[in-house]
């Protein structure tokens, strides 16, 4: 078998050139700390020259603020002979550093590389994506009291007057009065229709179709009981080739519409709404109409259930819009991006 020095002569040199071409900016030191290879982004990160930086302490360019602690984690690595990786701020900048231990054939470090490099973007991120966990979770605990107080104003009343018509029975009762069954009649569709609100609470918090049946289908039977619980004509429509979508999206179009006829019923005073679904060109768009009261978007702050659902598209990478004017009804759009090719 032929070395691989014969198949490439001067493999060294090319590992050189390579390092010295890459982004992150990389340095070898020796035990003592003496430089003993860096490359250009390396040198150009501390303002120094290629040729300045050889063969000095790397602890002579390196900043006050963190050279103590850089220190002792070239001795941890240099002690254990595993890579040491640490985070640090620099003004606007995020820094990572790793300290990688160079053993030889006795398992013996001779050498330590550094590789430093610019992570304010990656940084930046997550910090983007842990503030929009926080307001999310935030979003979903003002929700919950917003059924709770939706239970209490709305069952709550309407079983407390039942309570007062079924006690107005029994003291007839009691006097020997007659009980009509227009009576008993009137508190069947009392019972009745809080059952059916109560049924619909739950439906709204987490249908059991939901992940078992296809979205479309869901959104109907949904479109269909709102419709027969609150006297409002649901118009639902949707193109017949519509995609499996993962359970994400599901959820977020499915409270889009939930918000939306909510929104509907208690503002709008609409006798009629229009819900449109499709799929066009990588884009799921989503939209609830209505021919209600309308409202100045100027003028108009918006709730916690919007504030959720706009959460909850933008992180999908999606939109939120919202059209109205006084007397003219309000639409409620929004479009998430997906392409059935990464499913």
């Amino acid at each position: 078998m032929r070395d691989r020095k014969e198949v490439i002569p001067d493999l060294d040199s090319i590992a050189l050139t390579l390092l010295d071409a890459e982004v992150e900016a990389v340095m070898l030191v020796d035990l003592n700390g003496i430089i003993l290879f860096v490359n250009s982004s390396a040198a150009q990160r501390f303002g120094k020259s290629v040729d300045e930086m050889i063969g000095n302490c790397v602890w002579d360019v390196y900043a006050s603020g963190i050279k103590n602690q850089h220190k002792i984690l070239v001795n941890q690595a240099l002690q254990t002979g595993q890579p040491i990786t640490v985070r640090q701020k620099d003004n606007e900048h995020w820094n990572q550093t790793v300290f990688y231990p160079i053993q030889v054939k006795d398992n013996q470090v001779k050498s330590i590389a550094l590789f430093i490099s610019d992570i304010t973007a990656q940084v930046m991120a997550e910090e983007r994506l842990k503030q929009a966990l926080i307001e999310l979770v935030t979003v979903q605990d003002d929700e919950r009291h917003r059924i709770s107080q939706d239970l209490h104003d709305d069952v709550g009343q309407k079983m407390t007057a039942l309570i007062f018509e079924l006690r107005a029975i029994k003291d007839s009762v009691e006097n020997n009065q007659k009980v009509s069954c227009e009576e008993i009649n009137t508190l069947i569709r009392h019972m009745e229709l809080i059952i059916k609100h109560v049924r619909q609470v739950f439906y709204q918090l987490s249908p059991p179709s939901l992940t078992r049946v296809a979205l479309p289908k869901v959104l109907a039977g949904f479109c269909g009981t709102f419709e027969e619980t609150n006297n409002v004509h649901i118009d639902f429509s949707c193109q017949d080739e519509f995609p499996e979508l993962p359970d994400n999206y599901v959820f977020a179009i499915y409270w889009f519409v939930q918000e939306g006829l909510t929104n509907i019923l208690k503002h709008a005073k609409a006798s009629a709404a229009w819900i449109n679904l499709d799929y066009i060109e990588d884009d799921l768009n989503i939209s609830v109409e209505d021919n209600g009261l309308g409202f100045n978007l100027k003028m108009n702050h918006e709730g916690i259930g919007l504030q959720g659902i706009r959460k909850r598209f933008t992180m999908l990478g999606g939109n939120v819009e919202i059209e109205s004017s006084p007397g003219m009804g309000t639409r409620l759009s929004g479009t998430i991006p997906f392409n059935t090719s990464n499913l």
